[in-house]
């Protein structure tokens, strides 16, 4: 297919899809974004892309654009066009071959997307055109580039070139810019295209790009430039006498070394993770901050070339590049005690140390692994990130002496950071350093640890136990104690129940015996007079008459003193119900069988007593209802047990003729019952009150102490059924 052919099949497929982006937009499928509100059915400027809503732009609305190439293979993505409103990035179609280069003008149909920070084109079908102008770049600063304004913009940046590296197979710039370092990556140079570079000024033009978060935040920004063509030196490095450079540690005196490049050599000592390193000669450390990845090994003979710049407590290299000479022996580790450390941390930053300690703790946190130690009182940290230390982490056991072999690396107070900026004043004032907040070690290989000391047996984890286990058994014996006074409690409980059954079965023999004596004396009384009866009566029928009505009264007191023990005898209605149902029940057949209306009424929530208490309570109310029954001609008797809060109240209420208190307990007056109901409530530890008053009724009233329960109420009533 020929490229017309081409470009015409693009042009109907771009029609079809401004129809659909048509419907989309009129069915309210999409809105704009806030910069634009009304979505045209084709957009034809860059601008217009990148102020999109970003959900706008997923839904691929149709863009057809022209302009020229800023940046061609740009990573992950393809080109940067640059029209007259803005640059935008274009992803070609996956496999196709785009044939445009750095400043040609293209022709570029294809679909929105979201992309990582701002909207772009893919699916795109590219036509070119042929040469281009590029347009003039436009000046940002570094805080432009973090702000993300220059995001796929063609711009110029200008500043010191420090450092070179390769990464990736793409030759990487550290631009200086004001303070601040930009990383720039520059697609053709060559070796020494990139020496010319180095210290020196420079202008560079590119597209700016960045490193997004999910968030579409800009983590990192950088410049995108095509070749050695876009940078112009505007001055070049002027040479520094070969003896200007210390290439001993010991004279690198930022005063005369501020923010120039040196050189410096000396043995690796250890490097960390992220690829920064320390480095030793002749006693004195040095922190470098290398500018391109490598690994290095202790031991290591290097050349260092940097920038000087200050660090906490002495002088560090930045923007790093480093030259391998070779392997030397290892300095000596210097023996030190922590209060050397705290008190002169600028004459042993970054310098191999040896030191004591005792093992208080581990933390591991894959790759590093940390001790907590201890010295003098004073607590320390030392820090491993060797990912071959795992039997060796494990097998130290908390409480050993240590003898620690490591970099010593100085942690000034958090606070102290920003009162020493990394400025000229600064390193040359004299502003005497805080001291360190906390020291670390920082290991090279489990070679650095050594034990000197193995923790006692007994150490404060086994003594915890010991003390967890002592715990356990008191608690387990004190649960033994509170099983068996449980036990004990039952039994004696149950020794109480056993007492007061056998009192209830003492109380119906002695109830039988009064049954045996009264009634059968009474019916020998009753017999004796009949004889009298039978002997008066032919020849004295008068007398035979009164005998008859004296037999006839006897008879009813019999009758009803042998109705009253047989009640006594049924204990059993304590025994097998409650209080309140044994009181209903018992006075059941007084109501049916004398037509007097008995209620019995309770409040409270009741609770079982003892069975001798509930048995005297329930012969209480019986002596009273038969009183009741027998003296008082009562139509109606009210029994009510209240449980109260502190105490159990009975009362026996009727509305008969009432008496005189005074004359209460004789035999003629109450046939022994008040007597008896009186000396019931004593054994019981109760209070007995007496009301009553002629025509005005009796109350019956008895009084026992009782545990406070929760309240509930209830009542009911003899006459309706349960």
């Amino acid at each position: 297919m020929t490229s017309s052919n081409l470009f015409r099949f693009a042009a109907v497929l771009h029609r079809w899809r401004s129809l659909l982006a048509g419907l989309v937009v009129l069915t309210g499928g999409a809105t704009a974004s806030a910069q634009s509100n009304v979505v045209p059915y084709v957009l034809t400027n860059a601008l217009q892309i990148r102020e999109l809503n970003p959900n706008l732009a997923q839904k691929g609305i149709p863009v057809q654009l022209r302009g020229v190439v800023t940046y061609h293979d740009v990573p992950g993505y393809g080109l940067v066009l640059q029209d007259a409103t803005a640059g935008i990035v274009v992803r070609p179609n996956p496999g196709a071959n785009t044939p445009a280069g750095l400043g040609q003008e293209i022709e570029v149909q294809g679909v929105t997307v979201k992309g990582d920070d701002a909207p772009i084109v893919e699916t795109a079908i590219i036509h070119v055109d042929g040469p281009g102008q590029l347009p003039e770049p436009r000046p940002v600063s570094f805080d432009e580039m973090s702000a993300g304004s220059a995001e796929s913009q063609w711009v110029e940046v200008r500043g010191v070139v420090r450092a070179a590296a390769v990464i990736d197979k793409r030759q990487f710039l550290s631009l200086f810019m004001n303070g601040q370092r930009l990383t720039v990556s520059v697609k053709d140079i060559n070796e020494s295209e990139t020496t010319q570079l180095l210290d020196a000024v420079v202008r560079m033009r590119g597209v700016g790009c960045s490193r997004f978060n999910h968030r579409r935040q800009v983590r990192l920004p950088w410049l995108a430039v095509s070749s050695f063509a876009d940078i112009v030196i505007e001055r070049t490095p002027s040479p520094a006498p070969e003896a200007d450079f210390p290439a001993k540690l010991s004279k690198l005196d930022l005063r005369k070394y501020y923010g120039r490049r040196v050189n410096v050599a000396g043995v690796v000592t250890l490097q960390k993770a992220d690829g920064d390193f320390f480095m030793q000669s002749d006693y004195v450390g040095l922190y470098v901050r290398a500018f391109q990845p490598g690994k290095l090994t202790p031991g290591e003979q290097i050349s260092v070339s940097g920038y000087a710049v200050p660090g906490q407590y002495t002088p560090i290299v930045e923007d790093a590049m480093v030259r391998q000479l070779g392997h030397a022996n290892q300095p000596p580790a210097l023996p030190v005690d922590l209060e050397t450390l705290l008190h002169s941390p600028e004459n042993f930053e970054g310098v191999l140390v040896s030191i004591k300690g005792e093992l208080l703790n581990r933390i591991e946190d894959p790759p590093r692994r940390s001790f907590i130690l201890q010295s003098s009182n004073v607590i320390f940290l030392a820090q491993s990130e060797n990912s071959r230390t795992g039997p060796w982490f494990k097998s130290l056991k908390n409480g050993s002496r240590l003898l620690l072999t490591g970099v010593f690396d100085a942690q000034p107070p958090v606070r102290s950071v920003s009162l020493v900026a990394p400025s000229r004043e600064n390193a040359v004032s004299g502003l005497a350093s805080p001291s360190p907040e906390s020291i670390k070690i920082l290991l090279r290989s489990p070679a650095d640890l050594v034990v000197l000391g193995r923790p006692s047996w007994l150490t404060p984890g086994r003594l915890l136990w010991v003390l967890v286990v002592l715990g356990l058994a008191l608690l387990a014996t004190f649960a033994r104690l509170q099983v068996l006074n449980g036990r004990i409690h039952s039994q004696t409980h149950a020794l109480e129940q056993t007492l007061q059954r056998e009192s209830v079965l003492l109380e119906r023999d002695r109830i039988a015996r009064e049954f045996h004596d009264s009634l059968e004396q009474e019916i020998a009384a009753i017999s004796m007079q009949l004889d009298a009866v039978e002997a008066q009566f032919n020849s004295s029928p008068q007398i035979a008459h009164q005998l008859l009505g004296l037999v006839r009264t006897m008879a009813r007191q019999s009758l009803a003193e042998a109705r009253r023990s047989m009640r006594d005898l049924r204990a059993h209605l304590i025994e097998q119900n409650d209080l309140p149902a044994a009181i209903r029940e018992m006075a059941a057949p007084l109501s049916s069988g004398s037509g007097i209306e008995i209620a019995v009424e309770y409040s409270g929530t009741h609770w079982r007593l003892p069975v001798l208490t509930e048995h005297h309570l329930l012969r209480v109310a019986q002596e009273a209802i038969a009183n009741a029954f027998k003296h008082a001609r009562a139509k109606k008797v009210i029994v009510a047990l209240n449980y109260l809060p502190e105490q159990i109240q009975l009362s026996i209420r009727d509305d008969g003729v009432g008496f005189d208190p005074d004359l209460a307990g004789s035999v003629s007056g109450g046939h022994f019952g008040l007597l008896d109901m009186r000396e019931r409530t004593e054994k019981i530890g109760g209070q007995f009150v007496l009301c009553s008053r002629p025509g005005h009724g009796t109350e019956v009233l008895i009084t026992l102490a009782g545990p406070p329960p929760p309240r509930i109420s209830g009542a009911f009533d003899l006459n309706s059924p349960p």
